[in-house]
């Protein structure tokens, strides 16, 4: 009880004779088209995990739902990606250990932080012909192969 702030939310139990009700499915994707996260999604709709699968296994609406959400939310970290790569944000400079402060105008000065890594990732994702790692594997020498009468099945 330590640390609690009020009383264990009780959890309307489920039988195969009662559905959940939609409400819960409908807090469960908004949830996850947010974060595209499973688990807390479900928390948060009040259900299991093996609640929500079993639902994404017996609904192919809800399943396609569930892809759905997933793309959004997988885009709006593509779209927040791509503005931390070109937009970059606004950080203080700092200089020994202390902002640094314009001396005309006496406030602190910042710079924009924009992320490499963040680019090369966009990069290879939309460009994978151009920008993805290339490996050059050579052989050199003689490969020997032994074909037995167990290989004449295959």
């Amino acid at each position: 009880m330590a640390g609690r702030k009020g009383p264990a939310k009780v959890r309307a139990a489920t039988t195969k004779k009662t559905s959940p009700t939609r409400d819960a499915r409908e807090i469960f994707l908004s949830h996850l088209r947010e974060t595209s996260n499973i688990t807390k999604s479900a928390r948060l709709a009040l259900v299991d995990r093996s609640t929500v699968y079993r639902w994404r296994e017996e609904d192919p609406a809800f399943a396609a739902a569930w892809d759905d959400a997933i793309d959004e939310a997988t885009d709006t970290l593509e779209a927040e990606a791509r503005r931390r790569a070109i937009e970059g944000d606004e950080e203080y400079v700092v200089s020994m250990g202390q902002l640094v402060r314009d001396p005309k105008t006496g406030e602190y000065l910042t710079t924009r932080k924009r992320s490499d890594g963040l680019m090369t990732l966009l990069l290879k994702a939309h460009r994978p012909e151009r920008f993805r790692e290339r490996y050059d594997v050579q052989q050199s020498g003689n490969i020997t192969m032994n074909i037995t009468k167990d290989d004449d099945a295959l």
